[in-house]
């Protein structure tokens, strides 16, 4: 034992060292020192560990790390060499023991990243099964709406009904504007006529008729057939035809008044 604790237990007194089975011409037991490059805090010193050699005199050290740990174990990896004359002091503090033990070979290890063992890799692999799920969910999402569109045939079907709405709405306005140009022609008509009949009357050797009650716009005036289409679009516009009409027919009445008495 070394450092100042062993130093401590050590007194003046004479002590009898005993030597190990080390040194034996048939050891039973053997003694090996370790060097690690890194030694982890995350590493379990009250558990045992798991010493390796193989062939080339290549050494492996699976020490168990505390528990909820990742990764569950740390590995070390490395050789050994034999020592030649290195001995090992070793000092039993509850008898006052000492004994020489003869070391066998120095093992120089460094730590190892075993697949699956390693912080980064975990995280690594955590971001790639991320990465692997997230295209299948883009696709999923891609593909769903193109199951719910209407199929060509359908949609064909509704660009000729749109057409032939659009089609039959033209026909409408057209018969409108045509059937508001004849109205309007035939209202003008009239009107001459009745003028024209009035002065026929101013003048003729009978004398002047009389006038019935009702407007001659409005017992002269032909009598249309429309259909409820036409009626609903024109229907201003024969309202004002007619308000016209009358107002001529006052004027002409006042006017052949005024020559008579005249």
């Amino acid at each position: 034992m070394s450092g100042p604790a062993g130093l401590a237990y050590l007194d003046r007194r004479e002590r009898v060292l005993k030597l190990g089975e080390s040194f034996e011409k048939q050891p039973r037991c053997a003694f090996h020192t370790v060097r690690y490059d890194f030694k982890p805090a995350s590493i379990d010193t009250s558990c045992e560990g798991n010493l390796e050699v193989g062939k080339g005199e290549q050494v492996t050290i699976t020490l168990p790390n505390i528990e909820g740990s990742t990764p569950p174990v740390t590995v070390f990896k490395g050789s050994k060499r034999p020592y030649l004359k290195e001995c090992i002091l070793i000092i039993n503090h509850d008898t006052g023991e000492c004994r020489l033990e003869k070391l066998s070979s120095n093992i120089t290890v460094k730590k190892t990243r075993v697949e699956g063992s390693s912080r980064i890799q975990y995280r690594l692999e955590q971001q790639q099964q991320q990465m692997w799920n997230l295209p299948r969910t883009s696709n999923l999402v891609q593909h769903s709406p193109s199951e719910e569109k209407m199929s060509p045939t359908s949609l064909m079907d509704d660009i000729e009904r749109e057409l032939k709405a659009e089609a039959s709405l033209m026909d409408q306005m057209s018969s409108c504007d045509s059937s508001s140009d004849s109205k309007s022609s035939s209202s003008s008509s009239s009107e001459d006529s009745s003028s024209d009949s009035e002065d026929d009357d101013q003048f003729s050797p009978l004398g002047p008729r009389k006038y019935s009650s009702e407007h001659p716009s409005m017992s002269a005036g032909p009598q249309y057939r429309t259909s409820e289409a036409d009626a609903t679009c024109h229907r201003l516009q024969d309202h004002s035809t007619l308000l016209m009409s009358t107002l001529r027919s006052d004027l002409q009445l006042s006017e052949s008044e005024s020559d008579s008495e005249d």
